[in-house]
């Protein structure tokens, strides 16, 4: 009996992000027999500049990647802004990618005002106390230390990973500020979504509501937040492949 091939994964990382962030959930997933592709998300980790940040632009964009790659409709995983980025490739291109779709952290509301004004100092303050700042609002298991700082090596590799413009960070910072993931039609689509049960940058909530209105799978990871492929990489990749599976 002909074993079923399994359908090619593409990670796509979030604001400041690059490869690297996503990289444990990746080799669990590749350890699972999944094709993975872990592209860098314009303008960071060296990706090419974008003519315009818009939903339109990132689905042209991955489009090409999924046509220069040969990939037969992946599946699309996407983190924060990611899950911004992957809900307009399937809403956009919906031909092109799988029926199934999994968001991490979800932007399940437009950003907060107060957070649109203080993401874009992250291009004047040092690297190093916006990346610790950041990092410590974000993570979740305050007691387990070694975590922190191996959360805060990630976060600093892919914050120096080819860093973009000062201008490039503006104009992206506009779009994550301007999108959220319920903007996109998900007709179609089997939607899975994880999140921290702690996210401090997305309420409960709003993300609750967001799995009613796609009729998702959503699954709380307990004792994380919005870094949950930092804090719990393996946890998250095994909900990924359980619901692949099916």
């Amino acid at each position: 009996m002909t074993r079923q091939k399994l359908p090619s994964v593409v990670l796509l990382h979030g604001f400041r992000g690059s490869p690297l962030g996503l990289e444990a959930i990746a080799q669990d997933l590749q350890k699972a027999g999944y094709p993975v592709y872990v592209p860098a998300v314009p303008p960071f980790a060296g990706a090419r500049d974008l003519t315009e940040y818009s939903p339109e632009k990132y689905a042209e964009y991955f489009a090409q990647y999924i046509i220069e790659h040969e990939l037969d409709r992946p599946v699309l995983v996407g983190h924060s802004m990611g899950s911004i980025i992957a809900s307009a490739i399937a809403s956009l291109k919906s031909e092109l990618v799988n029926h199934k779709i999994v968001l991490l952290s979800p932007i399940s509301r437009k950003t907060s005002k107060a957070i649109s004004a203080v993401s874009p100092l992250a291009g004047i303050v040092p690297t190093k106390v916006s990346d610790y700042v950041t990092t410590q609002y974000l993570f979740v298991p305050r007691h387990n230390k070694a975590l922190f700082r191996e959360s805060l090596q990630i976060t600093h590799a892919c914050s120096n990973d080819c860093p973009p413009s000062k201008k490039m960070l503006s104009q992206v910072t506009k779009f994550t500020t301007n999108y959220a993931v319920p903007d996109f039609p998900l007709e179609g689509k089997k939607v899975l979504i994880i999140a921290g049960e702690k996210d401090r940058l997305v309420k409960k909530i709003d993300t609750k509501k967001l799995a009613k209105g796609l009729k998702a799978q959503l699954v709380f990871l307990p004792e994380s937040g919005h870094l949950h492929n930092y804090e719990k990489p393996h946890e998250t990749a095994a909900v990924i492949i359980d619901f692949l599976k099916r």
